[in-house]
């Protein structure tokens, strides 16, 4: 027996798209038989429009989930509803298209059931073939909305951080980073809550440089109620401004913001004279005050992890270890290592440490070449950890600003209390190892990350390879450290 055909293809054969173009005029010309198995494929075909309509609900409702406020604006939401609404609706309808057929089989033999039946299957395929028609458009137009929102993020509405309020990812922002302390958390609130008063309404798609560099002038000029003090200190707008852009870079590497960090490259007001004043008096340890601190608990052995000052047998190469040996031997600022990842970059033969994300001055992003004294004390090994657990280099229960109180405090507890004398200083002790391995001024001012004064110190700003191995070779410790060097 030759199986009937459709379109020039037996039944089992034919596509859905070919099954939803079948006319009613060639299901008649169809044997009984034929037609039966016709409806079963057009019923598997509706099932399988149903499946999709509701997979495309799915995605919907994850996105929104994932974006809040806007999610029916973002992904079609509502159309792939009333799909799947025409789709149920589809389902019944086939279904009571097959009961007809069924009865039209069984009283083929009275003329007058058959021409009814025949006027009902009629009417009632003619109204299938219109909704399923409907239902085919709206999943074209919902896959093709989806599509190009995730091929094409920066095509204007069909981007998802189009319609999204700046502060939208927030929540997903703190749970990448588990380990933030307290006060740090509220360091990061402080500077959210403070952009956020200036731009509420501001979607992330919308910020551009000047809404940031608007962000640092309303920091710069907005009064204060603090002691000896009418407006904030540079510094503490240089740490908002960094929450913020480590905010926004985030939103960058999860997809979200397609368009760049508008954060990037942007600066605060230079520092007054009373700023600079004070930043003089800070003054770079000595060879005893250097050997002192080294030769300290931290470093020889601590009563325990809340008494690190105090003599002890425990010796635990953690964070604030390596948080002050790298202040030691990079020179970089406080807030420049908290932020620093457990990553290096090689610079033809040379490893460096990657601070191209440091913006406190615009040569402050850069590469510093890794000294051998850090290799010695297993700094690879302690990287390396450090990138299993998905954390930076000294990223642990304490960042940023609680680096810099914790590490002074330590200093004091340990007697290394002077006029001038903080973390900081040891930025200024890196500086005296550069001038003493007697670099040129500018590849010096390269690796510490000043702004040269010089003519040429614009021009090749990077840090080449020949320069990097030169810091490497030259640039020498003031003190022993053997003692701290891994066995």
């Amino acid at each position: 027996m030759i199986a009937a055909t459709v379109l020039g293809k037996p039944i089992s054969e034919l596509t859905d798209e070919e099954i939803f173009q079948v006319t009613p005029e060639q299901i008649q010309g169809l044997p009984t038989q034929d037609q039966a198995r016709f409806l079963d494929a057009l019923d598997l075909a509706g099932q399988r429009t149903v499946l999709e309509a509701r997979r495309l609900e799915v995605e919907a409702q994850e996105q929104a989930v994932q974006t809040q406020r806007l999610a029916n604006a973002m992904w079609g939401l509502e159309t792939v509803r009333r799909a799947t609404q025409l789709a149920r609706r589809q389902h019944t309808m086939l279904s009571q298209m097959q009961d007809v057929a069924t009865d039209r089989s069984h009283a083929a033999s009275v003329a007058d059931a058959e021409a009814a039946t025949r006027a009902e299957f009629m009417a009632m395929f003619r109204e299938g073939m219109a909704e399923m028609r409907e239902l085919k458009a709206a999943i074209s137009i919902s896959t093709s909305a989806t599509q190009q929102a995730v091929l094409q993020p920066e095509a204007g509405v069909a981007s998802a951080a189009a319609n999204v309020p700046w502060d939208a990812y927030l929540e997903a922002f703190y749970r990448d980073k588990p380990d933030l302390g307290d006060a740090t958390r509220a360091s990061y609130g402080q500077a959210f809550r403070a952009f956020g008063g200036l731009f509420p309404d501001k979607l992330l798609s919308e910020i551009t440089k000047a809404d940031v560099k608007q962000f640092c002038d309303h920091l710069r000029d907005r009064p204060i109620k603090r002691a000896g003090r009418e407006t904030m200190a540079r510094d503490s707008i240089v740490k908002l401004l960094g929450h913020l852009r480590g905010y926004l870079a985030w939103t960058v590497s999860a997809g979200h913001l397609p368009t760049g960090n508008p954060a990037d490259g942007v600066q605060p007001r230079a520092e007054n004279r009373q700023e600079r004043m004070d930043r003089d008096k800070r003054r770079a340890f000595s060879a005893t005050e250097l050997t002192k601190l080294f030769d300290s608990p931290l470093f020889t052995g601590f009563l325990s992890t809340s008494k690190r000052a105090q003599p002890g047998t425990l010796h635990y190469r953690d964070e604030p270890f390596w948080f002050f040996a790298l202040a030691a031997l990079t020179g970089a600022r406080t807030e420049e290592i908290a932020e620093l990842p457990a990553q290096f970059v090689k610079l033809g033969d040379v490893e460096c440490f990657d601070l191209r994300h440091a913006s406190k001055t615009a040569a402050g992003p850069r590469l510093i070449p890794v000294l051998p004294d850090l290799w010695r004390m297993g700094l690879r090994q302690w990287a390396a950890e450090q990138q299993r657990r998905g954390r930076g280099m000294v990223q642990g229960p304490e960042a940023s600003d609680d680096w810099s109180k914790w590490s002074n405090r330590y200093l004091v507890n340990i007697g290394l209390k002077a006029p001038g004398l903080v973390t900081y200083s040891l930025r200024h002790s890196f500086r005296q190892a550069l001038r003493a391995a007697d670099l040129h001024e500018e590849l010096a001012d390269k690796v510490f990350g000043h702004e040269g004064k010089s003519v040429g110190a614009g021009y090749g700003r990077d840090l080449a390879p020949v320069e990097a191995k030169l810091v490497v070779e030259r640039v020498k410790f003031p003190v022993p450290l053997d003692h701290l060097f891994a066995h």
